[in-house]
C-alpha cells in the first residue's frame, strides 16, 4: 500500500529497538484524508522467525518476557515482510493512547522481536 504523504498526517512516531531479536527501522502512525489510521514501519528491519504479526501493546518498552501472551494487544496481522517500508491498517475506534507500542511479535512462542515506543508527533 502506498502512502500519499502530503494526504497524510503524522501523528505519532518512534525508533524500533531490539527485544530478544534485532530489529530497527522506525514505525510511524498516520493519520489518513478519511480519517482512519495506518502504521507504516520505515527503513524497518528484522530478523527472521516463525509467523512474526505486527502487534500494538499496551506496555511501553515491552518486556523482556517470553512464553506468555502479550496481554491486552492487538494483533494487525502478518508481518509484510522482514526487510523494507510496509503499511498496516488500523481497527477503527482504536484509542492509540492505549497502545504506546508496536511490537513485532512471534506468536508460536510468545516472543518479542523488536519493539518500538510511540511518541506523539
Amino acid at each position: 500500500a502506498l502512502l500519499d504523504s502530503a494526504s497524510a498526517l503524522l501523528i505519532s512516531s518512534g525508533e524500533f529497538y531490539s527485544i530478544v531479536h534485532t530489529g530497527s527501522g522506525s514505525a510511524n502512525i498516520y493519520m489518513m484524508q478519511d480519517g482512519s489510521l495506518v502504521l507504516r514501519l520505515e527503513g524497518f528491519e528484522v530478523e527472521d522467525g516463525p509467523d512474526l504479526h505486527v502487534y500494538l501493546a499496551t506496555q511501553d518498552p515491552v518486556p523482556n518476557a517470553q512464553g506468555s501472551p502479550l496481554e491486552g494487544s492487538v494483533d494487525l496481522g502478518e508481518l509484510l515482510g522482514l526487510v523494507g517500508d510496509q503499511v498496516y491498517q488500523l481497527p477503527e475506534g482504536l484509542d492509540l493512547q492505549n497502545y504506546p507500542s508496536v511490537v513485532i511479535w512471534c506468536v508460536p512462542f510468545n516472543v518479542p522481536f523488536t519493539g518500538a515506543s510511540l511518541q506523539s508527533q
